[in-house]
């Protein structure tokens, strides 16, 4: 009977990731010896599945610094303008790219895409005000979009972003992370910012992709 690949089988960097870096977030946080043990017992049984909901946790905490350990280059970086991203993220189509499969040990999609956002766009410097939008993409042997993820970029602190999607309104604070429904194969938002802009806009109308999981709106500093 062939091995079902578990969680964890597409990276070869869980040695090279600290027990205080798993702890970050973490509450209440573990020993850092009981993450040790933890991380040994993935790295020798990637595919084992978390018992607890403490264990998901710690789960999406491994898979969280494993991402950012494949994280891209800037394009300046890179050795060829045509390499450089990963499997998980397309900087030049602007698709965060989530294995379907990652499904089946972690079945909350809203908390696996927020993981993949920490890993991989959080912080990351932007080299266009295109990196604003990314569509969100389960990848199978058929590609289905999720939804889509906007980045609103804010000035100083206290704004805000104003949103309009199907006949409702949406107030998104800075520092705040919301995901609204939008089942739609593609739908259109109206968005007003104030200390900050989307797009390179303050106000503007687009249209994104829709999906199972919808819009996710990061007011976080990303």
């Amino acid at each position: 009977m062939p091995k079902l690949p578990g969680l964890f089988d597409s990276f070869d960097n869980l040695d090279q990731i600290s027990p205080e870096d798993i702890a970050l977030g973490l509450k209440p946080i573990p020993q850092a010896n009981l993450l040790e043990n933890y991380l040994g017992n993935r790295i020798l049984y990637p595919g084992t599945l978390p018992l607890t909901e403490q264990d998901m946790k710690i789960d999406l905490s491994i898979l969280r610094e494993a991402l950012k350990q494949t994280n891209p280059k800037p394009p300046h970086q890179k050795l060829n303008a045509l390499l450089g991203d990963n499997p998980f993220l397309n900087t030049t189509l602007r698709k965060v790219l989530i294995p379907v499969r990652f499904l089946d040990f972690v079945p909350d999609l809203k908390s696996l895409v927020l993981t993949f956002i920490d890993a991989l766009l959080l912080g990351r410097e932007r080299q266009d005000f295109f990196e604003d939008l990314w569509t969100i993409v389960l990848t199978d042997d058929i590609d289905e979009v999720a939804g889509s993820l906007l980045l609103p970029q804010f000035d100083g602190s206290s704004g805000v972003m104003n949103l309009r999607l199907q006949g409702e309104r949406y107030e998104i604070n800075q520092g705040s992370f919301k995901i609204i429904s939008c089942p739609k194969e593609r739908c259109e938002i109206a968005y007003k910012l104030q200390k900050g802009r989307m797009l390179g806009k303050q106000e503007s109308a687009v249209e994104i992709y829709g999906g199972k999981l919808g819009l996710v709106v990061d007011g976080r500093s990303v």
